[in-house]
């Protein structure tokens, strides 16, 4: 196959091109994945990031077989990377034979959370299937709500089978006719869930090298470390302690940094320490990811770090300084969360950060200095943590097109790296336990960790891993005995993102300095994770106002009537994000409909600031209806803005003011919850949506509000606008093209 065209005239042929989109860095990671199998399997593949295949679409007419790894961003979007590839990819110029040559196949990521799930990646189906191009492997969505390894994991068993044969048949005898053919998988993944029963009856994948088994060998040695508990866990092993030394350094260290960690027996009985099966079940790994790092000191005393350049994530602004002026708390200290509100003081070339209402921008963190040190003990590096290193590239190494992570400098320090630039929180993919593995002593943990990369253990990965939301931290913790080098945990750690917000605040009526709120993310210790912590960035923040609060300072007023000793002078590192529709409408006779429980009711607020503001400037226009659906647990304990609120409905800023709470629904006639008044209110809404052209904001919780928010609206078009349930949907799906049921939602 020869493939030509823009970015790619240097590419030799080859078999697949392999695309991906790309927004955080996970398709690109799986994308990478799918290049090492395919040369393990004799199959040469082309990698490329859409945004190399820039505006043309003769690229794809240039290649027979294609397979595409495709993320979904924000309303169901395409990633930034991938915009210029979806527009050219629709343009209605195409014949509708433009691709008949063309077989492919793709893996799209989403979550299920959010509306639009894999958006992007069903998208590019149908429009690839509409020009002619065919499948020669069903596709596969994964969902990152429940696993994404749970679809994919055996969407990539299946796919080479079906891409080798597709090969031999479209070419003939260019792979060995010796190979084991297998049938293409016809498995339809598209409904593929956690739910699904995992087998465990398979222990060998013919001769395919994307899997190794665990040495038999091992299993004998493991036996004599282990012993069965009581009958109630038959067929189960307790793992008896294994380093006590080390674990009682963790505790120490623990205690030095005052974190709440978990006590050395508890830790020993946690559910992630328990093996699941028989000591003589084989089990089924997944190769090692080769290693391809290597550091070198280039300097024994402390140096300067060079830092990098790697782009942010729907960066859409300049990096800018800003200042913390003010802290406010909004609920009361009995309330079940503790949300905050904290407002920043711009630069003065405020050119750089335009911003409307509604926008929403990224704070850029770094991982808590106490955990980084206990991570520098344990991997036993403190001794050398501020010694400037150079990062290259292992000679030699088996991985394919090695190379430096763009957001790791290739001098500095390893505490610097640890702090700033890879995130020690994140969830352990299994390409990082399965490297773990490698470097732990315990034949009992060792097992351990064997059964949790396992295809047969995939449940309990999910289980005691991911869904309980473990981190590397907590990993080293609890298997004391894995000792792995620092380049390890590099070569497998995604970036630390920047956290996203939403602004509150109207530049109309503050021009210097913007606010968000949030509640603080409290991860309690309990019998998952092995010590008590907060968010990472809401931590911080938390942080800040405490040490305010426990010097006397009103945290109710600004930093600027402090005296100069008594400020804090904390800065944040922010950006404007891109991919900006969360804004009132530009025609302001426009009705608007506003949902946000919870702190989802901040940006409405920075609405009917700028609202007021225009409508006192310009007292003869015609403004829309507006209506603020909000709701909390306590009327006294967490009713954010409330006088603020009220004071926009008095004014006439504000029509219609619906509240909730779901702990008191004597107070509110039974209602509990948002999409409760969205029901009782459903003729009003329904005749603004379909006879007004009303906009619909829907802010807050994804995981459960969003998704019965939409139901409601579903509900009340069918009642009220005589729609049967599948017109209600569509209706509902155009008005998000259209940018007229728009969500600002996080899980």
């Amino acid at each position: 196959t020869t493939m030509t065209g823009v970015g790619l005239e240097a590419v030799d042929p080859a078999d697949v091109l392999l695309l991906y989109a790309s927004q955080t860095g996970n398709a690109k990671l799986i994308a990478e994945d799918i290049r090492e199998k395919c040369e393990s399997e004799g199959v040469s593949c082309c990698l490329r990031c859409c945004s190399q295949l820039q505006q043309h679409l003769n690229n794809l007419h240039q290649v027979t077989c294609l397979i595409l790894v495709a993320a979904t961003t924000g309303d169901g979007d395409p990633p930034d990377t991938a915009r210029k590839f979806n527009q050219h990819l629709h343009k209605k110029d195409q014949p509708r034979d433009a691709l008949s040559h063309l077989s492919y196949t793709v893996l799209g990521l989403g979550d299920t959370n959010y509306n639009n799930f894999c958006n992007f990646g069903k998208t590019i189906d149908k429009r690839l299937h509409s020009l002619g191009a065919h499948r020669f492997y069903d596709c596969g969505w994964a969902d990152d709500g429940t696993g994404l390894e749970v679809v994919i994991e055996p969407w990539m068993e299946g796919l080479f089978p079906a891409l080798k044969k597709f090969l031999i048949q479209k070419k003939g005898s260019f792979i060995s006719q010796d190979s084991t053919m297998e049938d293409a998988s016809k498995t339809d993944l598209s409904n593929y869930s956690c739910k699904e029963k995992v087998t465990n009856d398979v222990t060998t994948i013919g001769n395919n090298e994307m899997f190794i088994h665990a040495s038999e060998n091992n299993l004998e040695t493991n036996k004599s470390s282990l012993k069965v508990i009581d009958e109630s866990v038959t067929d189960h092993v307790c793992i008896a302690p294994e380093d006590n030394d080390s674990t009682q350094r963790t505790l120490a260290i623990a205690g030095k940094y005052n974190i709440d960690i978990l006590s050395q027996e508890e830790i020993q009985c946690l559910p992630i320490k328990l093996c699941s099966f028989p000591l003589d079940k084989k089990l089924t790994l997944p190769a090692q990811s080769p290693p391809y790092l290597t550091l070198e000191c280039v300097d024994n005393s402390e140096g300067r770090t060079i830092q990098v350049n790697s782009p942010l994530p729907s960066a859409a602004s300049q990096v800018v300084e800003t200042h913390v002026v003010s802290v406010r708390r909004l609920t009361s200290a009995d309330a079940v969360k503790t949300a905050l509100e904290v407002t920043l003081r711009l630069p003065k070339d405020q050119d750089r950060f335009a911003y409307e209402p509604g926008d929403s921008f990224g704070i850029i963190v770094k991982n808590k200095e106490n955990e980084v040190e206990i991570l520098l003990n344990l991997l036993g590096i403190s001794d050398r943590a501020d010694k400037i290193y150079e990062l290259s590239v292992l000679p030699n190494t088996k991985k394919k097109a090695a190379a430096v992570p763009k957001f790791i400098p290739v001098k500095s320090s390893l505490r610097y790296i640890l702090e700033h630039c890879v995130d020690i929180r994140s969830v352990p993919k299994k390409p990082l336990v399965r490297a773990l593995l490698e470097y732990t002593s315990s034949p009992s943990e060792k097992r351990r960790l064997q059964e949790l990369v396992s295809k047969e253990g995939a449940s309990e990965y999910t289980k005691n891993i991911r869904e309980a939301n473990l981190t590397l931290l907590d990993l080293l913790i609890i298997f004391g005995s894995c000792k792995p080098p620092v380049t390890t945990l590099l070569e497998h750690l995604p970036r630390l993102q920047p956290r996203a917000y939403s602004i509150i605040s109207s530049p109309l009526v503050d021009s210097e300095n913007i606010s968000f709120v949030f509640n603080v993310v409290e991860i309690p210790k309990e019998n998952t994770v092995t010590y008590a912590r907060k968010g990472i960035c809401t931590g911080w923040l938390f942080s800040v106002y405490n040490e305010l609060a426990s010097n006397g300072t009103d945290l109710n007023t600004t930093f600027s009537g402090l005296t100069i000793s008594e400020k804090c002078n904390v800065c944040a590192t922010i950006y404007l994000r891109s991919n900006q529709n969360f804004h009132l409408p530009k025609d302001l006779a426009t009705p608007i409909i506003m949902i946000g429980p919870g702190t989802g009711v901040a940006p409405f607020v920075g609405f009917l600031r700028h609202r007021q503001k225009i409508m006192a400037s310009n007292p003869n226009d015609i403004i829309g209806k507006s209506w603020l659906f909000f709701g909390c647990r306590h009327k006294e304990h967490d009713f954010l803005y409330k006088e603020e609120i009220e004071r926009f409905q008095d004014e006439g800023i504000l029509n219609h003011f619906i509240v909730s709470f779901s702990r008191e629904t004597t107070a509110c006639n039974g209602v509990k919850y948002v999409q409760d008044n969205i029901l009782k209110h459903g003729a009003a809404l329904a005749s603004l949506l379909v006879n007004e052209g009303a906009v619909v904001y829907v802010c807050g919780d994804a995981h459960n509000m969003a998704k019965d928010v939409f139901e409601a609206f579903v509900s009340i078009l069918q009642a009220n606008c005589n729609q049967t349930e599948n017109s209600a949907r569509n209706l509902l799906a155009q008005m998000q093209i259209e940018k007229r049921y728009l969500q600002d939602v996080w899980t």
